[in-house]
């Protein structure tokens, strides 16, 4: 969340205790565009963690993952820490769950960015993830590419609704999705047409992250980097992360230099062009529709973030934003 929703800290000062033995001293509500759940720095007497309390009960396995790459020597990935009885979640009242990281000093790369050697640093460790083989281990246990196009019927969905919540920037994002709506439609049709050809190709599929932009990469003040935030990891072609680097990426402008040295980092690779393209197509018709659902329906969202959310969609619509050079690889 973008605001601090005011938990009983009293309450999670005792879940940490009982779950991972941490006795918590103070707390930092820590932004976020994940709204169903909210972050904390921890300061404890035996250092420093990161929590996060999600709204609702959480999926194992990507919590799973960057605790196994960890495990398997992939330094860069930022994992959760096992609770005093191994598992990587604790139960809190009222449906919640808590999960904790060790704490990174640092910023994300969208805010601070990142300089040729990190780069490089970000290429090597993105090419262990897909070259960690364990697409196996979890072949039962993640969602594995289709070219479905999943977002679809939930943004055909968003379009048709109606907000159900009292609010300004409800109103301002139902104007822009009528404003929109044509070319929606077409990216819909593009991207579907895209996607039944992608069906014909024989792609490997290797373990994703799936939303590896710059915020979800932490450069730490020693200047490591670490890839965060794995809430939907999945078994896909390296295409549905290496769009974010390619042709100028997307949620951040990847210049020509950055995206040679990541590849530096990362190694020569033969990359489809078709599938970068569909690839664009499915995150910005996510966006769509994770912006309009949570915008519309979910009366927890605070209304600063609404219209936090609602600025973001304006500028993807924008002249020359990210529906204009969708294509441009």
């Amino acid at each position: 969340m973008l605001e601090d929703p005011g938990l009983d800290l009293g309450e999670l000062t005792a879940s940490l205790r009982e779950a991972f033995g941490i006795e918590a001293i103070s707390f930092m509500f820590v932004p976020g565009f994940d709204m169903q759940a909210a972050s904390y720095g921890v300061a404890s007497t035996d250092g420093r963690w990161f929590a996060k309390v999600r709204f609702g009960p959480v999926v194992d396995a990507p919590l799973e993952v960057p605790r196994a790459l960890l495990d398997a020597g992939v330094d860069n990935v930022l994992a959760p820490v096992r609770t005093l009885t191994g598992t990587l979640w604790h139960p809190m009242p009222e449906g919640r769950t808590l999960v904790v990281y060790p704490f990174v000093a640092g910023r994300n790369a969208m805010d601070v960015g990142m300089t040729g050697d990190q780069w490089r640093r970000f290429g090597t460790a993105l090419r262990a993830v897909h070259d960690s083989g364990l697409e196996a281990r979890f072949a039962d246990r993640l969602p594995a590419e289709t070219f479905a196009l999943p977002s679809a019927a939930v943004v055909r969905s968003v379009l048709a609704q109606e907000p159900s919540v009292e609010s300004a920037a409800a109103e301002r994002l139902r104007t822009v999705l009528d404003e929109q709506r044509q070319r929606i439609g077409q990216m819909l049709a593009r991207a579907e047409d895209r996607g039944a050809q992608l069906t014909t190709k024989p792609f490997a599929r290797v373990l994703c992250h799936a939303d590896i932009h710059a915020a979800n990469l932490l450069v730490a003040d020693d200047g490591r980097i670490y890839v965060v935030d794995w809430d939907g990891p999945m078994l896909a072609p390296r295409e549905r992360d290496l769009l974010f680097v390619i042709s100028g990426g997307i949620t951040r402008r990847v210049e020509p230099q950055e995206e040679g040295w990541f590849f530096e980092g990362y190694g020569e690779v033969e990359v489809d062009r078709e599938a970068i393209v569909y690839y664009r197509y499915e995150r910005l018709l996510e966006d769509i529709g994770e912006i309009g659902r949570s915008v519309f329906a979910d009366a927890s969202v605070p209304e600063t973030s609404r219209e936090a959310e609602v600025r973001l969609l304006e500028r993807v619509f924008e002249p020359g934003g990210s529906v204009d050079s969708v294509e441009q690889v």
